[in-house]
């Protein structure tokens, strides 16, 4: 179905408005880039461009706040609500899921630049899409091998492309109408979009100097650096259409304009619009299930629209904003309040440098002394430290022209710049700008007070960014349109073997809430996780209830081993094994004891010795004390005197194991062994199993002699 004329009409005006509102942000963020690109287009007076001093105070400020909060992936931990039994386990998949999304969308990346456009733009964007299997492609048709096959992907948006409503409050960004998107799409490849209407009439922008490119800035009034002009040529060369995307959460639909045409070229439902969708039934009326066993097969031709959403807001983009404002959802960029500060300090820098410069030391020396030494003046000027000059008198005939020095009120002005720019962005206890020593203790105290309050807000923003990003993530992978067929990971609990399966829609649609520890995108955190890891080490190790082989484990893991299990000793004691295979052979050929050596491994041999119950001369004697007539009554009473007597030897045989094994543990402390059954759970299944055949056979024998 068409857009109808009026609705047409409305988004036109609409995007006229948006033009003109984020032309002139677009500008303000442009003056702010340049200061970090050390592009200072504002001339000092009084002084030439050549003596300008390209001070860099935005730069390190930048770069220490996103080393500081966003050095690292955060630490997800999940809380499932649905299941309380199962709620652990669960809880531990979708944080290795979770941990797997990141490291495969590369969302490190992506949230370091939009917290990088945030300091600038007063907002950053990260949008969620899904990268079909296959050759099919997404806008921007560009990006998509560097994407996940079957799965949901993350980018970063430029700044200047995303505009939000206007009316959007500066609180909640899910009250906006709509959010338009622009984009550069290669001519080529949206002409083959088969999604797409009027493909064939769409043709390539032409570019100017007045077209926005890459960033979004507009180029306007902006002197165009080899990077612009190497952008635009690119842009003119590949044959690339300028098209609006509109994201309109109110009629939830997606929209597609392009540049030069009146009419959308795209119209649809909005594809992270929630649907629900019948179950598949065979021709006997059974549910269809996947090939896991479990998962319903739904039509995914007949799907009905929902209420709600697939991502939250209603968009599938994720704001990164660090600041607040009464006006709007763009708040006053960070650097904006650096820039002042970093103008002055150039142009102080500047002066102080152009001032050294001009004030070029001179001196005056009397006729006379010239007149008698022609050669004084050039061996004054040319003179080498320690050497002598010999004149009438050195009192009157030289005297030095001393034209004074930096005012001290300028390096002063400079000195309070640098303190307020320090103020202004501090996010630890070290300062850009120095002059710690001269605090006192308290003074000292309330700054690094001050710093972690800045320092954890901003962590909480970025915290907030990957936990919107996950959750959503994984609210579409919950939809049978978007499940990944091949996003495999480790399914089993902690220290078990590892199970390795596909996710399902369902293992999504659990109930469950995201934490994130915001200190783990510190530098250093994981050095300081390591070092807790340790003293819980050293510590647990001493206390016999824990685990000892798992906290080994959990010590190679704090170190990162990919696999500990090569490094660990291997808890079976081949040599013992056989000790007590050969044992077994010797108990039912000769039907004696063999008794218990000095120094065996006593735990290897009760894990060895129930294993005489799967041995084929045990089986065949068990078989013989089950024979029976027609009547029911026992054929072979040797053979069950035989199997007691087995039973009641290796009864006899593990209790000496275990004796002797308690008193080599009171005899030398040493750490219990980790890995093992305990030592009466497995005399006690032995003793278990031997016990109800041995009644068995006696219940029978009663039988028979009565």
């Amino acid at each position: 179905m068409s857009m109808s004329a009026e609705r047409v009409k409305f988004w036109r005006a609409e995007m006229k408005t948006l033009d003109t509102l984020y032309r002139e942000r677009s500008k303000d963020w442009q003056k702010l880039l340049d200061l970090y690109d050390l592009r200072f287009e504002r001339k000092i007076r009084d002084l030439d461009v050549s003596e300008m001093i390209r001070v860099p105070i935005i730069y390190p400020i930048v770069r220490q706040v996103i080393a500081t909060i966003a050095f690292n992936y955060p630490k997800l931990f999940f809380t499932v609500e649905d299941d309380e039994g199962a709620g652990v386990e669960v809880a531990d998949v979708l944080e290795r899921a979770a941990s797997a999304f990141l490291r495969l969308t590369h969302a490190k990346e992506h949230v370091h630049q939009a917290i990088f456009d945030a300091l600038f733009c007063g907002v950053g964007w990260l949008r969620l899409d899904y990268n079909p299997p296959g050759d099919d492609l997404i806008p921007p048709y560009v990006a998509n091998d560097a994407m996940s096959e079957d799965l949901v992907a993350v980018s970063r948006v430029p700044p200047g492309f995303v505009h939000l409503d206007p009316q959007c409050p500066p609180h909640a960004f899910g009250h906006a109408r709509y959010i338009r998107e622009r984009m550069w799409l290669p001519l080529e490849q949206l002409r083959q979009d088969k999604s797409l209407r009027y493909r064939g009439e769409i043709k390539a922008t032409v570019v100017d100097d007045r077209d926005e490119l890459a960033f979004g800035e507009v180029m306007r009034d902006h002197q165009e650096s080899p990077e612009d002009t190497a952008v635009r040529e690119s842009i003119k060369n590949g044959e690339f259409v300028l098209v609006d995307r509109i994201h309109d959460r109110m009629t939830r639909r997606l929209i597609m304009f392009a540049e030069g045409m009146e009419a959308p070229i795209q119209d649809i439902a909005h594809p992270f619009a929630r649907m629900s969708f019948p179950t598949s039934y065979d021709v006997l009326g059974r549910p269809l299930l996947d090939t896991d066993g479990q998962t319903q097969i739904v039509d995914l031709d007949n799907g009905q629209e929902a209420a709600g959403w697939l991502v939250e807001n209603g968009f599938p983009f994720i704001p990164v904003k660090f600041d607040l404002s009464s006006r709007g959802f763009y708040p006053v960029p960070h650097v904006e309040y650096l820039k002042d500060l970093q103008n002055v300090i150039v142009e102080s820098m500047s002066r102080q440098s152009a001032m050294l410069k001009r004030i070029a030391r001179q001196g005056l020396l009397r006729r006379s002394e010239v007149d008698a030494n022609p050669e004084l003046a050039n061996r004054l000027r040319l003179g080498v430290d320690g050497e002598f000059q010999v004149v009438e008198d050195p009192d009157s005939a030289v005297r030095e022209l001393n034209w004074g020095s930096v005012p001290g009120e300028q390096y002063a002005l400079e000195d309070r710049a640098r303190a307020y720019a320090d103020i202004t962005s501090r996010v630890n206890e070290l300062t850009q700008s120095g002059g710690d020593e001269a605090r006192t203790a308290t003074e000292a105290g309330l700054l690094a007070a001050a710093a972690s309050i800045n320092r954890e807000w901003l962590e909480n923003k970025v915290a907030g960014a990957y936990e919107s990003v996950v959750r959503n993530a994984f609210q579409i992978m919950g939809d049978p349109r978007y499940t990944p067929e091949d996003f495999a990971i480790n399914v089993a609990p902690d220290g078990d073997v590892k199970v390795i399966r596909a996710l399902r829609g369902a293992d999504f649609l659990y109930n469950f809430r995201i934490n994130v520890q915001a200190g783990s995108t510190r530098p250093l955190f994981e050095q300081l996780q390591r070092s807790q890891a340790v003293d819980f080490y050293d510590r647990a190790i001493q206390r016999p209830n824990f685990d000892q082989m798992e906290l080994d484990k959990f010590l190679a893991s704090a170190y990162e081993v990919v696999d500990p299990e090569k490094l660990l000793k291997d808890d079976l004691n081949e040599e013992a094994v056989r000790a007590a295979q050969l044992e077994n052979d010797f108990i039912l050929s000769r039907l004696q004891d063999p008794g218990v050596v000095p120094g065996q491994d006593n735990l290897a041999h009760l894990e060895a010795h129930p294993q005489i119950q799967a041995h084929p001369r045990y089986q065949q004697v068990v078989q013989a004390a089950q024979m029976r007539d027609p009547a029911g009554n026992m054929l072979n009473l040797q053979a069950v005197q035989t199997l007691q007597g087995i039973n009641q030897i290796v009864q006899q045989h593990m209790a000496a194991h275990q004796q002797a094994e308690q008193e080599k543990q009171r005899g030398v402390t040493t750490r219990p062994t980790a890995g093992r059954t305990p030592i009466m759970g497995v005399q006690g299944q032995v003793q278990s199993n031997a016990q109800q055949l041995s009644e068995q056979v006696q219940a029978d024998t009663v039988d028979v002699q009565g």
